[in-house]
């Protein structure tokens, strides 16, 4: 079977699709881009929200704020939803803040600075959304099976779990090191939970889409 390969040219045609953003996410998209700050691109985002609304969902986990840019996608997807989210950087988590805060949305975020195992096994809250955007920072398999376990146990049934960088840049095919490996445990985790229905859509850097059975 023929498959397109995604140029860059290619990727500007995708995102020209998209509507344009407005000016609180066309300055963090700038910002993101001359700082070097790891954020979703318009298209992922877009697709981000689109899942959400699909699944109308209203109470979203997320690991790895950054500066709040997929955040703000989700929120806005719902209808007076909310999100809890972790970030390690103080500095991020501050921005974070602060951007929510222009879009509209900072009471219904939650920037809270831990680590994503400290934090969720802390926390004790219910979610139909649980967005991971720290499959390439794991520093091991077992932290990896970890925080899968623990965002599977806060999910209700019919939820969604989502996780960016699925594919790695293709080193899921033979993981060589231990981050590569890492991503590649996790789309193992997913793809043979029975309480799981799941796919890997290659969009950008491949996005894990997996909805828990009702």
């Amino acid at each position: 079977m023929n498959t397109v390969q995604v140029s860059d040219e290619l990727q500007e045609y995708l995102e020209g699709l998209i509507p344009p953003r407005d000016a609180v996410l066309a300055r963090m998209e700038e910002e993101a881009h001359r700082e070097s700050i790891p954020i979703v691109d318009a298209h992922e985002g877009a697709f981000l929200s689109l899942l959400v609304r699909i699944a109308n969902s209203k109470r979203l986990l997320e690991l790895g704020t950054a500066t709040g840019y997929s955040g703000i996608w989700l929120l806005r997807a719902t209808s007076g939803g909310t999100l809890t989210t972790f970030e390690t950087n103080h500095e991020r988590a501050l921005r974070a803040r602060s951007n929510f805060a222009a879009a509209g949305l900072a009471k219904q975020a939650l920037v809270l600075e831990q680590d994503a195992v400290t934090g969720l096994e802390k926390l004790n809250a219910r979610f139909d959304f649980c967005f991971i955007d720290l499959l390439n920072s794991f520093p091991s398999e077992d932290i990896t099976r970890k925080v899968f376990d623990l965002c599977m146990e806060r999910l209700d049934g019919g939820g969604l779990l989502i996780a960016d960088n699925a594919l790695r840049q293709g080193e899921v095919v033979k993981p060589k090191g231990q981050q590569a490996r890492n991503v590649a445990f996790y789309n193992q985790l997913v793809a043979r939970d029975s309480r799981l229905e799941s796919v890997v859509v290659p969009i950008r850097d491949g996005v894990s889409v997996a909805r828990v059975k009702d």
